[in-house]
């Protein structure tokens, strides 16, 4: 069997790249990253291009991290589509707390409480480091109700909300706090529900993720590639010097082995139920693992190939790396991810 892209994904992805490439060159991006972090008006376009269409699988949802990645988008959409919340408002995902670390542990336990009484449910505590807070409308939370763990929708700007900023690496996905205080809620899910709902969450949140670190992967290699095609030295492109082209050939072989894994990952994880299923695990840990690896090496092929200049604030290709990096720090390890793959491949 052969996986290819039918056309309608092709033209989406040219579609995608040609949007992206238009409204944020890279000096947008640095100024929208040493700036509000976000672009405030970028959300109301992708609606309008159908990012938020029902129709679009995961494949195609994979297609627009891929390209979002290589462009560093500057908008919460990876967030929006994991969520998978009905609507068109930019939404997030909050699952790590003092009681869970991981997306892993989202359905065993959680800091945040939630009650129930004549006004409806209301959740109380503290979520840590949630992604892309100050740009979005709603947000995706578990909170413990006396049966269990359960999925709530909470507005950011409701009463009893507070949001404390944190520090983070990438300019472009900063962190924050959400403290919530009685403050009222929608169940997604009752309890019996939650397992499927975030197990199905953490595969779409994995695999977008992972398409995206694809792009920065992709973007690092081409940026490379360009400076090895058009800089000299002795008379000579600097690509043909052996020091340069092994980096080069790295980073184009991990690039390929990361896009058959992400887009493996995207056809069977879109497919899935949310019911147990090893096929699954094994193909998003290994998406995952393969697309980190490719976009941090990847980057750092580059800022060697690129010599001094990739040194400086003045090159763009630190944002990229700051966001490969952003990658290999979210919610599990790789480490984490490769004991997954082993479990799944050895049926342990």
């Amino acid at each position: 069997m052969e996986f290819g892209f039918t056309e309608q994904q092709r033209h989406l992805r040219e579609v995608t790249r040609g949007y992206l490439a238009e409204r944020y060159p890279p000096d947008r991006v640095a100024a929208l990253a040493d700036g509000g972090g976000h672009d405030p008006d970028g959300w109301a376009p992708l609606v309008d291009l159908g990012w938020r269409d029902a129709d679009l699988g995961l494949v195609e949802q994979a297609v627009l991290a891929d390209e979002s990645g290589y462009a560093l988008h500057p908008v919460p959409w990876w967030s929006t589509l994991s969520a998978a919340l009905p609507g068109t408002a930019p939404a997030t995902v909050a699952c790590h707390d003092d009681d869970c670390a991981t997306l892993d542990a989202a359905h065993r336990a959680s800091a945040v409480r939630a009650v129930t009484g004549p006004g409806g449910w209301r959740v109380s505590g503290v979520k840590r480091l949630v992604p892309d807070l100050a740009a979005v409308t709603e947000v995706l939370l578990t909170a413990g109700t006396a049966e269990g763990v359960a999925l709530f929708r909470v507005r950011r700007d409701a009463v009893g909300v507070t949001v404390v900023d944190r520090a983070g690496l990438d300019g472009l996905r900063r962190p924050a706090d959400l403290r919530c205080a009685d403050t009222p809620a929608e169940p997604v899910t009752d309890v019996a529900g939650t397992p499927v709902a975030l197990r199905r969450l953490r595969w779409r949140t994995y695999t977008l993720l992972a398409a995206e670190a694809l792009g920065v992967a992709r973007r690092a290699y081409d940026l490379a590639v360009a400076h090895a095609r058009t800089r000299t030295q002795f008379g000579r492109p600097i690509g043909a010097f052996q020091g340069v082209s092994f980096r080069v050939a790295d980073s184009y072989v991990a690039v390929e082995l990361a896009h058959s894994l992400v887009y493996r990952a995207a056809w069977l994880a879109g497919r899935a139920d949310g019911r147990p299923d090893g096929t699954v695990d094994e193909a998003v840990a290994a998406a995952v693992v393969a697309a980190r690896d490719a976009a941090v090496r990847g980057c750092e092929h580059t800022i060697q190939v690129l010599g001094g200049i990739g040194m400086t604030w003045e090159h763009p290709v630190h944002r990229w790396y700051r966001r490969a990096l952003w990658h290999r720090a979210f919610d599990a390890p790789s480490t984490r991810h490769r004991a997954d793959l082993a479990r799944a491949l050895l049926g342990s």
